[in-house]
């Protein structure tokens, strides 16, 4: 029988690990101590674990960030496990500190969240835990049942009104906590909200023409920028002018450790775009004050020089200035029609995928159906010929007549 302490820390490249605790010559803890790749690292952040097998399944539970308390429930774990053994029942008291307490755990978690991940990933998880609290009235993580999870999701679909997708990421949220505390296969595969996979909609010119109406210089060079490169809000967010090759018609997607930002999946990439963008963009650039216009600055930043961090509001405001509906508008889909357009005048789909960031062939295959739609009509219209279909046709013709 063995009960292994461990703290989750995150390692200088950014990986989220489990690893050894330091202890000293009286097998006590060395606070925040931990042996990652044979050397000892001390890591402040993050919480302990006690880890041990059953039925030959690992079970992992939180048991706070203080060595003392972590030590302790180490010990009571290892007796308790031990009198099962013997088969003697154990009752574990409801504030016992080695059982997992939810609303502690799921703190835990969100703090080790925003180490690792994005601010926008930690806020999404912390929606979710917030929602799965007020749902729930279970202490700890080992009393849940499938029943909790189940009235979650109705909870967040009736009671929240979220929409189906939503409520699938906030289930998902969740249950990827839940798996971090050793609590496995609640759920079935059926008890997981579904969502209807929508047809991807991209912008047609007469919607473009008519937004660019209103729109400052400053706004419809955004869009344009977002149209033609196919980047992601926060990629255009943090894009430099030391970012736009001029000369050879290229913008990178650059790492940005002066501004705490990083690409996603960490990844940076070369998107060629036409002409026409970089001439608007010099344009763009001389309008611009000095101290906006340098190598080092925002292409796109408010009038202080900070990251926009309002661009979808200001976008669902200049629909409603030309009179469109604000429902209709939103950042993502340029980077649909970016991708619809490429693949309409025959881009290939790894090409695109690489152009957009994408690293599966099935996240690109969404924008395919929209892009094929006058072949596919052509296709269906030349499958239905023959005799048969010639004979109504003439029986259609004759009714008009």
């Amino acid at each position: 029988m063995e009960v292994t302490l461990v703290k989750r820390i995150i390692t200088a490249d950014g990986a989220d690990r489990y690893c050894s605790v330091v202890t000293n010559s009286s097998g006590r803890i060395k606070a925040d101590w931990i042996i990652y790749k044979g050397n000892q690292e001390r890591h402040p952040e993050g919480s302990y674990y006690l880890e041990w097998f059953d039925r030959g399944r690992r079970k992992r539970t939180s048991v706070g960030k203080d060595a003392t308390v972590a030590f302790n429930s180490r010990i009571r774990k290892l007796k308790e496990l031990e009198a099962r053994a013997e088969g003697l029942e154990v009752t574990v008291p409801k504030d016992e500190p080695s059982r997992a307490q939810l609303r502690t755990a799921m703190m835990d978690f969100l703090d080790e969240i925003k180490l690792s991940r994005k601010d926008k990933t930690w806020r999404g998880y912390k929606i979710a835990f917030t929602y799965f609290l007020q749902s729930c009235d279970k202490k700890c993580a080992d009393e849940l049942q499938r029943i909790d999870l189940l009235r979650f999701a109705v909870f967040l679909r009736d009671k929240k009104k979220l929409s189906p997708r939503t409520v699938h990421n906030r289930f998902a949220s969740v249950l990827t906590f839940l798996e971090s505390q050793g609590v496995h296969k609640l759920i079935g595969k059926n008890d997981k909200p579904r969502f209807v996979e929508t047809e991807v909609e991209i912008y047609e010119d007469n919607q473009l023409i008519d937004l660019y109406s209103v729109c400052s210089l400053y706004h419809r060079m955004l869009y344009e920028f977002l149209l033609m490169t196919g980047f992601r809000e926060q990629e255009a967010m943090y894009v430099t002018w030391e970012n736009i090759r001029f000369r050879s018609n290229i913008v990178e997607m650059k790492w940005k450790p002066q501004f705490d930002w990083t690409p996603k999946a960490y990844k940076e990439r070369e998107v060629p775009a036409p002409s026409v963008l970089f001439k608007a963009l010099e344009i763009y650039r001389k309008s611009l004050p000095p101290k906006r216009a340098v190598e080092t600055a925002l292409v796109f930043s408010t009038k202080s020089g900070k990251p926009d961090t309002h661009m979808i509001r200001a976008l669902k405001r200049n629909a409603k200035k030309a009179g469109l509906n604000r429902d209709d508008y939103w950042l993502h889909k340029f980077r649909a029609t970016f991708a619809t357009t490429h693949l309409r005048a025959g881009a290939d789909l790894k090409t695109v995928m690489s152009w957009m960031g994408q690293t599966t062939l099935e996240s690109i295959l969404r924008y395919l159906k929209p892009a094929r739609k006058s072949e596919v009509m052509h296709l269906v219209n030349s499958s239905f010929v023959g005799p048969t279909f010639d004979s109504r046709k003439k029986i259609e013709e004759d009714e008009a007549a």
